[in-house]
């Protein structure tokens, strides 16, 4: 969790812990105070909500038994007497301590599961205060504490030197042409100088890959960092769903950067809630077709070159190419023509477009219309690839290559349009030479055949709007054949310079919406050189044939989409406006029910996204109020709310509500998707 949100739960935590101390100790004097009372209550359940946001499970579960019992009080079951709040400021102690531990960057020595369960029998917990430690003799410590960001800018320092070396072994090959220019008699002592020269950079050289293996080791995760919440996950999954599943996990020791392992993880939940929600089937299902009750889910992992395979394989009902296709039919993804052109391969590939999934709601299990699609593009942002596989009634397995680390990757070096680009390795699958005569033409684009599979071809220079240099006659045409998911494109380049190990730069912010780059890089001899976004590449290919934008569709493209995040609760509402400001959406915060009313007013905004128990206008009221206005009749609504139940989720429904969260199931991509499914 970052620091950032930590200590904006911690600053709310301490509010309302003051008010339930302060709140309490009224409440014993007036037991009769049922204003107080509520007051109370929603203290402890909107640090429960915030609890859940942020993750911290044990702090939950001590406000989740304050909130039962601050309910019971509230319908006359339970006493407001001396030992119900000495119970009750018990558990606020129990959360201040856990919240002061965290602060110092320690674990807090409390049982959790103990005290709860004593605090449900309605014993005080007398073991809340740990014991003095006793003094350990002075020793030197192992470890050390580093800010994240300055492990970031030790790899970025790296990443210079490692440039610095690339402009020193271009500058020997410079010497070495002038040493061959002079006389032998002048030369021989340059030569000499150069070879020292060249041992001093060769030996440079072997300093900065041990210091770059060094630094990436501190960035470097092991991919149980991720999975041990995973089992969890699945087997609270399953439960609710009524299934039997073994879940394995192999290759927990694989390690990975963790910028590419934060953005695995929304990405393995997902799919593991899709094989437990689409693949794996009920225990009576299974005995019918003679599998064992219980399913199973494999989650792995293993290193391949520069790269990292991870699999997730369940031996469920499978993917039906049949079904898939015609639910792509009904649901306008494509034409019935389209369809039935696809192979059975191809027609998987399907579940990876906008829109494939319809619901009466969205939920936090399954429903959320943009499933493989946000894993398709989370995958793509962390540049690598995606692959499925499917037999019907058997098994189905998502495969996702991905690079050990975004900081430093293997590239090929091309020439095009008079300038010079860097494609990523992951997507390189061969360089060919190409005859105009071997040139068809298929519709209105050209292709080529490439080990007797049909496939398209572009210019790069064109795709990217640069002045193309195509030579006349039969003259052979250097190509580079892409692969993407289950497409491949051939591009046509000037020339093909070699592969490099390139440092990554980042482009700036003003740059992050440019299309077909994600970065450059510095070349040995200190020229630029931009990093090509593949996956635009193959987006702009598909897209060549598309109808131009009307002018009210353009001018809508370019506005900035509005959301409007209403929650009582400062460390929920910072989360979720922070998260969709940094994916381009403008945000706006409400802190009530009223406070939204009174600026959907003033403003028209894409997108609402509530909480349920608010002081005042609840969520529920708040939705209903926005549905019978001609203004956000249609304006699509999200509940996130620590409520869990059935009804709740029925009652968003009935509100007029398109998608419901739970906190305590919500996560960064699983709010983006379903954002992103309702406005794009």
């Amino acid at each position: 969790m970052a620091n950032r949100y930590l200590e904006i739960f911690c600053r709310e935590a301490e509010e309302h812990l003051a008010s339930l101390q302060s709140g309490l100790l009224v409440l014993e004097k007036n037991p009769a105070r049922t204003d107080l009372l509520h007051e109370l209550l929603r203290n402890a359940h909107t640090l429960k909500g915030s609890a859940r946001m942020v993750g911290l499970a044990d702090i939950s579960a001590i406000t989740h038994t304050m909130e039962e019992q601050l309910k019971g009080m509230e319908c006359g079951e339970r006493k407001v007497d001396a030992q119900a709040i000495d119970l009750l400021l018990r558990g606020a102690d129990a959360v201040a301590l856990i919240t002061s531990a965290l602060l110092r960057g320690e674990a807090p020595e409390l049982d959790v599961e103990r005290f709860v369960a004593e605090y449900d029998r309605g014993e005080l917990g007398q073991h809340l205060t740990p014991e003095p430690r006793e003094a350990q003799p002075d020793t030197p410590q192992e470890t050390v504490r580093a800010d994240v960001k300055t492990l970031d800018q030790l790899v970025n320092l790296v990443g210079e030197l490692i440039i610095n070396k690339k402009r020193l072994e271009a500058k020997l090959d410079r010497l070495k042409e002038v040493a061959y220019a002079l006389p032998a008699e002048h030369a021989a002592p340059l030569t000499a100088f150069r070879g020292e020269l060249e041992e001093d950079v060769l030996y440079l050289d072997y300093l900065i890959q041990e210091l770059h293996g060094k630094a990436m080791g501190l960035r470097m995760l092991p991919l149980r960092t991720i999975s041990d919440g995973l089992e969890r996950l699945v087997r609270d999954l399953a439960q609710q769903l009524g299934r039997e599943v073994q879940f394995q996990i192999v290759g927990q020791a694989i390690e990975m950067d963790r910028v590419l392992l934060e953005g695995l993880k929304p990405i393995l939940i997902h799919l593991l809630t899709n094989a437990l929600s689409h693949g794996i089937e009920a225990p009576e299902a299974r005995a019918a077709a003679g599998k064992p009750h219980r399913g199973t889910i494999l989650l792995s992992a293993r290193h391949q070159g520069n790269s990292v395979l991870v699999e997730v394989r369940d031996d469920g009902r499978g993917m039906d190419p049949a079904g898939i296709k015609a639910a792509a039919v009904s649901r306008g993804v494509l034409d019935q023509r389209e369809a039935d052109g696809l192979s059975d391969e191809e027609a998987l590939y399907l579940t990876f477009r906008p829109g494939f999934s319809t619901a009466e709601i969205v939920t936090d299990v399954s429903g959320r219309g943009v499933g493989m699609d946000v894993v398709k593009k989370n995958i793509e942002r962390v540049k690598g690839s995606v692959t499925l596989a499917s037999q019907t009634g058997s098994f189905t397995q998502v495969t996702l290559q991905l690079p050990l680390t975004l900081s430093v990757l293997d590239a090929l070096i091309v020439a095009c349009g008079g300038e010079t680009f860097a494609i990523p390795t992951t997507y390189l699958q061969e360089i060919v030479k190409v005859r105009a005569s071997e040139i068809d033409t298929m519709g209105s684009g050209e292709v080529i055949k490439v080990r007797g599979a049909t496939t398209p071809l572009y210019s790069l220079s064109g795709m990217l709007g640069l002045t193309e240099r195509r030579e006349a006659g039969d003259l052979p045409l250097s190509a580079v054949v892409l692969k993407h998911c289950d497409q491949r494109i051939a591009c046509i380049v000037e020339a093909h310079l070699g592969y490099s190990e390139v440092v990554v730069k980042g482009l700036g912010r003003q740059f992050r919406n440019v299309r077909f780059l994600f970065g450059a890089t510095i070349l040995g001899d200190g020229n630029p050189a931009l990093i090509l976004n593949v996956p635009d590449l193959f987006e702009s290919g598909r897209g060549v044939q598309r109808a131009p934008l009307s002018a009210e569709e353009a001018q809508a493209a370019q506005r900035r989409l509005k959301v409007l995040v209403v929650d009582d609760s400062i460390t929920t509402r910072t989360m979720e406006q922070s998260i969709l400001v940094s994916q381009g959406y403008a945000v706006v915060t409400a802190v009530s029910g009223e406070d939204a009313l009174e600026k959907s007013a003033e403003e028209q905004f894409d997108l609402v996204i509530s909480d349920v128990e608010m002081p005042g206008i609840n969520g529920f009221e708040l939705t209903r109020a926005l549905r019978a206005s001609e203004q956000y009749r249609e304006t699509p609504v999200i509940i996130v709310s620590s409520l869990s139940r059935d009804e709740d989720k029925r009652q968003a429904l009935q509100a007029g509500a398109q998608a419901y969260i739970v906190k305590g199931a919500f996560d960064q991509g699983m709010l983006l998707e379903t954002v992103q499914m309702l406005i794009g």
